[in-house]
């Protein structure tokens, strides 16, 4: 991982229309495929991380993860990991496309690993695609919002601007993200709305959009009101 001093935040500008922007989704929120290895159910869990492609049907991707209930998340994944709210927002033009591949890691607390291999690796990854733009959520709210923080930093200071919807301000906040905003419906297992809800989860995703397009105070959370 860069060595990025805590109270320096990595932070690059965007100053393009969203609508030609490519948008890569990664998260920690233990997503996966029916026919890709499950993430490990016992602590300390690991450091590995899965391809999601770009075309993937949603209803079947599945989830592993000890240390928040995803049982609203089971039965439409799209709440944690809204891959299928961002091809629509392609389909309607809001931004350019979806990156042909997308990340998803687990629950570990091997974060030294984590933070010094796998996400220069997926950051790598990111920055020889043609992604302009990431997303980012977290599934527990503490170690997987604080640890999708150094993600995002990791992905910005190669050049590349990234967002998270936060679901636990505080523990995002503390390791001092580039971009982050929560809303007042974000929950822990349930970050851009209700199960089914799919409106309202592109309502939250716009919202984290424009703040692309917006001058954002690094470092901190902003409440957004997308109801």
């Amino acid at each position: 991982m860069l060595n990025i001093a805590r109270k320096c935040v990595p932070f690059t500008p965007y100053d393009k229309e969203l609508s030609a922007a490519t948008v890569t989704i990664v998260s920690a929120t233990g997503v996966f495929l029916a026919d890709q290895e499950p993430f490990p159910v016992e602590d300390p869990g690991d450091t590995t991380y899965r391809v999601i492609p770009a075309d993937t049907d949603m209803a079947s991707a599945r989830i592993i993860h000890g240390h928040y209930d995803h049982a609203e998340a089971d039965s439409d994944p799209n709440i944690v990991y809204p891959l299928d709210s961002l091809r629509e927002l392609a389909a309607e033009g809001f931004i350019g496309a979806v990156n042909d591949k997308h990340y998803s890691y687990g629950f570990t607390t091997k974060l030294k690993e984590l933070y010094d291999t796998t996400f220069p690796e997926i950051a790598d990854k990111v920055e020889r695609s043609k992604t302009k733009l990431v997303v980012l959520t977290a599934g527990c709210p503490e170690t997987c919002h604080r640890s999708i923080g150094n993600m995002a930093r990791e992905i910005e200071a190669r050049g590349i601007p990234t967002i998270i919807i936060s679901a636990s301000p505080a523990a995002t906040e503390s390791v001092r993200p580039p971009r982050a905003m929560t809303w007042d419906g974000a929950a822990i297992g349930r970050i851009v709305g209700r199960a089914g809800d799919r409106d309202q989860h592109k309502r939250v995703l716009r919202a984290a959009l424009e703040m692309f397009t917006h001058d954002t105070p690094p470092g901190r959370v902003v409440m957004k009101n997308v109801r």
